[in-house]
């Protein structure tokens, strides 16, 4: 529900606060006095173009509201002109334009001239056409089938383009697979390699490191394990005089049994290898290097490409047996997609005869007696919901064919022709804004008008700029706009009419004056309409 409007500064309104309530919301004002306005400010929120002014802003709120914009169920919209730019506002904060579109939809609509969108747009007269028949379910089906076929379709087209380069792919791909299966390289085989290498490469200074220090633990006189023997022996000389020297002895005798086995270990390294195999290493490490290099990337990459090569090969071999089946698979589909839509279609035709005379029923009553309103369904190609283009065609006189809508209705009737459309169909938005609706129209055709406009209300809520007062009894709120000049500048103001007050202004409605008789007669209309 669309429950405040706050505009700051629009054209000559400003400081408005207004409280909007459910059901109908009627605003009424002098001739002249501009109450379009209101229908202009909101416009101006969801980025209408216009003439607008430095400071404009326009706020509206939306109660009850479950989007993923909205904060506990409240969604706030502001437009600002600043600086010569528009400033777009979401909930208080800083938005786009799209965004702000993206945000409202589903929330509001408003129908006056140059607003009835939804009329002028096929796609539109579809979906209303769709939502008269009921069809959501088997429309539903066929959507879901439908994106299934074009899937299958983009599959084929992508299959054609890969068996057109099957063969060349095919040799290519086998002998990539060919030259890393024959290299049988393995995980972390590059790395022992290279270790392997550096260990042969350095096999000189190593043989002399180990000599050295076999010598020098063992071998020459005065070695490391001499030397320890000796110390042990003089020490246990004296070891009997002291049990912490006798713990050190233990730990010395600990560490020339550990320098012997390493001595030992020194003595059987084995430092023979085969001149040959540093050569072997170098042309194994140039294959896996230059493979690398080749396929960008590492050795357990290359060990992955062998996989994918060989799943690819098998794909590739096998395809020239699946294209049938594909192809038998999209026929199928093909022919349940038909089928559906023919289903559809034949509602929709038997449907639209029907919708196209309820309207013109509604119409009939809103003082268009000599109008015609046509749903013309048009068989077309296969497309994303069904095989069937509709319009909607209007004449709104005697002797002329029906003609698409927005080639030939006035705003006037326009909004009448929606009105009798959301009477029908229902609205696809929570809260509408009629501008115009009454135009050209009183006596019974007004109180019929009326009786719909709040017959849409029992599900809706609806805001409705009249002059009408025969229309204007039967708002649950009654707004009314009054324009008046101060310091040389147009101000307008908007107050809610209470029983006195609203009284008083249907009788201005029906006479221009509110004497005892126009007042009795306001007051006897507004006991009738409840």
């Amino acid at each position: 529900m669309l429950s405040r409007i706050r505009i700051e500064k629009f054209l000559y309104l400003e400081n408005i606060d207004i409280e909007l309530g459910k059901g109908l919301n009627i605003f009424t004002g002098e001739t002249g006095v501009g109450k379009s306005l209101i229908v202009d400010a909101l416009s101006f929120v969801f980025g209408k173009k216009g003439k607008h002014s430095e400071g404009d802003f326009v706020e509206v709120v939306f109660e009850n509201v479950s989007s993923p914009y909205s904060e506990e169920g409240t969604l706030i919209f502001a437009r600002e002109l600043k600086n010569g730019k528009n400033v777009y506002y979401i909930n208080g904060r800083r938005a786009t334009l799209s965004t702000v579109k993206e945000a409202s939809k589903g929330l509001l609509s408003i129908h006056g001239q140059n607003h009835q969108h939804s009329l002028f747009d096929g796609k539109k007269h579809r979906e209303m056409l769709d939502a008269y028949a009921g069809i959501e379910d088997l429309l539903d089906q066929y959507i879901n089938l439908y994106k299934e076929y074009k899937d299958i379709q983009r599959e084929l087209e992508y299959l054609h383009n890969q068996q057109s380069n099957r063969l060349r792919e095919l040799d290519i791909l086998r002998f990539q697979l060919k030259e890393l299966e024959e290299a049988k390289i393995k995980e972390g085989e590059k790395e022992e390699l290279e270790e392997r290498y550096r260990y042969l490469s350095n096999i000189s200074r190593i043989k002399e490191a180990v000599f050295f220090s076999e010598q020098m633990l063992s071998e020459q006189d005065g070695s490391v394990i001499e030397k320890l023997s000796d110390v042990i022996r003089e020490l246990e000389k004296v070891s009997d005089f002291s049990q912490e020297l006798k713990e050190i002895i233990s730990s010395l005798e600990e560490a020339k049994a550990v320098i012997s086995d390493a001595s030992y270990s020194l003595s059987r390294f084995d430092m023979d290898f085969d001149p040959a195999e540093i050569n072997q290493i170098e042309e194994r490490l140039n294959l896996i290097n230059r493979l690398e290099l080749k396929y960008n990337t590492d050795e357990k990459g290359l060990i992955n490409l062998m996989d994918q090569f060989r799943q690819r090969v098998e794909y590739l071999e096998n395809l020239e047996f699946e294209l049938p089946k594909i192809e038998k698979q999209k026929e199928q589909i093909h022919k349940r997609l038909l089928d559906l839509a023919g289903k559809i279609s034949e509602i929709r035709k038997q449907k639209a005869e029907e919708l196209g005379k309820k309207v013109e029923k509604h119409l009939k009553q809103l003082a268009l007696k000599e109008s015609r309103f046509v749903v013309k369904v048009e068989e077309t190609e296969l497309g994303q919901y069904g095989k069937d283009d509709v319009f909607f065609l209007f004449s709104a006189n005697k002797g002329f064919d029906p003609m698409p809508v927005d080639q030939v209705a006035s705003g006037g009737e326009i909004s009448r022709l929606s009105l009798a459309l959301k009477l029908v169909v229902g609205s696809d938005v929570d809260c509408m804004v009629f501008d115009e609706v009454d135009t050209g129209i009183g006596g019974k055709t007004a109180l019929s008008l009326a009786k719909k406009l709040k017959k849409l209300s029992e599900d809706y809520q609806v805001i409705l700029i009249t002059h009408l007062p025969q229309i204007a009894v039967y708002g649950d709120r009654h707004f009314y706009i009054e324009k008046s000049y101060e310091n040389n500048r147009t101000v307008a103001t908007i107050k809610l009419l209470h029983t006195e007050e609203r009284i008083n202004e249907i009788a201005r409605m029906l006479s221009g004056k509110t004497d005892k008789k126009t007042v009795e007669l306001a007051r006897q209309l507004l006991e009738n309409a409840k």
